[in-house]
């Protein structure tokens, strides 16, 4: 394995493992978002807590560390499966940060701003399933799981050569949405008309 991509797969995971809604609740004074609301430090709960500014800013954040680790990959010229598992390193760091006792988020923005570089299309899909699923049901968590499951066919037909570490990105994206699936299926996930 070459030093370049060992040491883009490190970068990628210190800067995936930045958790913007924790540093921004910091700096604003606010409780911590791991302790507050749905315990997730992105950008829904930030939402759902009252700091939509905040919120957005997390968004911006953590969408942008995803997409400043492929960005720094390909301008060292890994190639575009290289690329595919430093998005992948990105997201592990923010589900699993080392900053923040490895207690972080579920991984969907992070995973947009890498998807945005490694294929925009892919992105768009994604995009329009997430914002299709919320205005209909109101609910983060589900637009989140369609917009995940709407990758696999686009990367199976289109980048194949990719579909492993998308894949391995999804089952992660998957598990940290353990708990709302489970509430999905009983019916008592929260929505944002509660």
């Amino acid at each position: 394995m070459p030093a370049k991509f060992v040491i883009l797969l490190c970068i990628a995971y210190l800067l995936g493992s930045v958790s913007f809604a924790v540093l921004l609740s910091r700096l604003g004074r606010l409780p911590d978002p791991r302790y507050s609301g749905s315990g997730n430090p992105g950008a829904s709960n930030m939402l759902r807590l009252g700091h939509r500014q905040l919120a957005l800013a997390t968004l911006v954040g953590d969408w942008s560390k995803g997409a400043a680790a492929v960005w720094i990959a390909a301008r060292v010229g890994l190639s575009p499966p290289q690329q595919g598992w430093v998005a992948l390193a990105a997201i592990i760091g923010h589900i699993l940060p080392i900053f923040h006792q490895f207690r972080g988020g579920k991984g969907v923005a992070t995973a947009g701003g890498a998807l945005m570089l490694l294929s925009w299309p892919a992105t768009l899909i994604a995009a329009v399933l997430w914002l299709a699923v919320f205005l209909i049901k109101r609910i983060a968590s589900l637009a989140s799981l369609a917009a995940c499951a709407g990758l696999l066919p686009w990367f199976a037909w289109r980048h194949p050569q990719l579909l492993l570490p998308i894949l391995l990105m999804v089952s992660l994206i998957l598990l940290r949405h353990r708990l709302n699936i489970g509430r999905l299926l009983s019916g008592t996930e929260n929505d944002f008309r509660r």
